[in-house]
């Protein structure tokens, strides 16, 4: 059995012009790796996928601005993909990362990358999109009642142990793996000194990313994109649909869709997806495939 690799990162401080943002780095090899999560979690939820890769590179996993323990602006217009995308080049810029970098991202975190690379061609090389919220403008208003569940959803329990009991047996997290789940406990909440613990990225954050992400459209900018691109989405994904699109108006693409898997991909399968991502970052790998 492959033994798998230390998940315990080094939590660097990156200050921005603006915000500050929380970066995980985890050791390991250059070049380095840009992981983005998706909305409503933190870069920790990476752990499960980290600790089964098994190509050597060093992660970079920020903390997506509302989110985990970088800063909260509290203004929606700061939660379109121009702002979040804006985070990703303040940590390519931070940490140096060389022109042709890496990069892998998660539902909101993946529509980011694409952002970051279209304000900057030639940013990336090679990217793995999971499941990326690029879609045409009609989808987005569909999207406008997950905003308000996020505002109605509890936000405080009196232990972690409640929360996970509560969450783990709801959708979408009862499909969560139970290290995937234990991850966002473990990271995703802050607490406080009597247990009770809080999320860190509070719901009207949440909502605004699902109220304001559309604002930029990267749909018809597909054909820009110059970046190797893996897309990898769920069978039964609300976002199948839309990953086979961004498939076909991506210059350089390979498409990979996962039975029985939804929209949660790195947390519902993380040993596969950490397969896929060592697979298509590992040296001399073909470009464009079917």
């Amino acid at each position: 059995m492959t033994a798998r690799r230390p998940t315990q990162p080094d939590m660097r401080r990156l200050q921005g012009t603006n915000l500050s943002l929380t970066v995980h780095d985890y050791p390991g090899e250059e070049p380095p790796i840009l992981f983005c999560h998706c909305t409503g979690v933190c870069a920790r939820v990476w752990d499960p996928v980290a600790a089964r890769l098994t190509i050597p590179n060093r992660i970079l996993a920020p903390d997506a601005r509302g989110h985990g323990d970088s800063d909260k602006p509290r203004m929606a217009a700061e939660y379109t993909w121009r702002g979040f995308a804006a985070d990703v080049l303040a940590v390519v810029d931070a940490f140096q990362l060389p022109e042709g970098a890496y990069a892998v991202g998660h539902s909101g975190g993946a529509s980011a990358i694409v952002l970051a690379e279209l304000m900057r061609p030639g940013l990336f090389s090679r990217v793995a999109l999971i499941d990326a919220i690029i879609a045409p403008p009609e989808f987005f208003p569909t999207a406008l009642p997950l905003a308000e569940r996020s505002r109605r959803r509890r936000h405080c329990f009196e232990s972690r142990m409640a929360a996970r009991q509560r969450l783990g047996n709801k959708p979408p997290m009862e499909q969560w793996t139970p290290e995937a789940l234990d991850a966002y406990i473990a990271h995703a909440f802050s607490e406080n000194a009597d247990g009770a613990v809080a999320l860190k990225c509070p719901g009207e954050i949440e909502a605004w990313v699902y109220e304001y992400g559309g604002v930029v459209n990267l749909y018809d900018r597909l054909g820009e994109m110059r970046a190797e691109a893996l897309v990898i989405t769920g069978a039964n994904s609300y976002m199948v649909e839309h990953a086979h699109h961004q498939h076909s108006h991506l210059p350089n693409a390979r498409l990979v869709t996962l039975p029985d898997t939804g929209h949660f991909i790195p947390q519902e399968k993380p040993a596969e997806t950490a397969a896929l991502i060592s697979e298509w970052f590992a040296p001399s790998q073909p470009g464009k495939g079917t």
